[in-house]
């Protein structure tokens, strides 16, 4: 059975009244599990996946007047945890009694640690604008947005790939690389509201 741990601080400043409203918040923070029979990464305590660091958030509200707000929201996080092959080693398997149901030699990935891969930080920028309009039996609003304003090309997840790079004179060498999956680029949308 696992065991997890958790601590951190977080710091917060809020501006509530006027036209113009919104916050800033900072958190440090550390999260590890640990499993003591061994089962998992020999019974060391390791980063969760869902450790980060640092996360930085401001929000900002500007209402110009009651027809029309705008506001924007950016995000900075330290980069979670993954579990990545560090190398392939081989592996000599002993023969059954049916020695045509396995290979007796195989290469394995070699993993040192849980989690032992940290993803590069991750930010971006949110902004939308409200343009509201009373009617006779309520409010209706349109609201135009941006997810990821300038498009920043954060990791969702990353995978080792191993690259085939020719040499000079013939003959080729094999080099691992680091490559990165990102989901959510830039993102517009509109939204129609309406309460009565």
């Amino acid at each position: 059975m696992g065991k997890g741990r958790s601590y951190g601080l977080e710091f917060m400043a809020q501006k509530q009244v006027g036209n113009t409203t919104g916050w800033i918040s900072y958190a440090i923070a550390k999260s590890n599990r640990q499993f003591k029979d061994g089962s998992i990464n020999d019974g060391k305590r390791f980063p969760y996946k869902y450790d980060r660091r640092h996360t930085i958030n401001i929000i900002a509200n500007h209402a110009f007047n009651k027809k029309f707000d705008i506001g924007a929201s950016w995000v900075f996080q330290s980069g979670s945890t993954m579990t990545i092959p560090e190398a392939h080693t081989t592996i000599i398997i002993p023969p059954t009694s049916n020695p045509w149901s396995h290979k007796p030699i195989e290469e394995v990935d070699y993993v040192t640690n849980r989690n032992n891969y940290r993803l590069p930080v991750s930010h971006y920028l949110n902004v939308g604008m409200n343009f509201h309009k009373k009617t006779k039996h309520g409010i209706r609003t349109w609201s135009v947005g941006v997810y990821n304003v300038y498009n920043s090309m954060n990791p969702n997840f990353v995978y080792k790939e191993n690259k085939y790079i020719d040499l000079p004179g013939g003959g080729y060498e094999v080099k691992p690389v680091i490559e990165k999956v990102t989901f959510l680029p830039f993102i517009p949308s509109v939204t129609y509201t309406y309460k009565f």
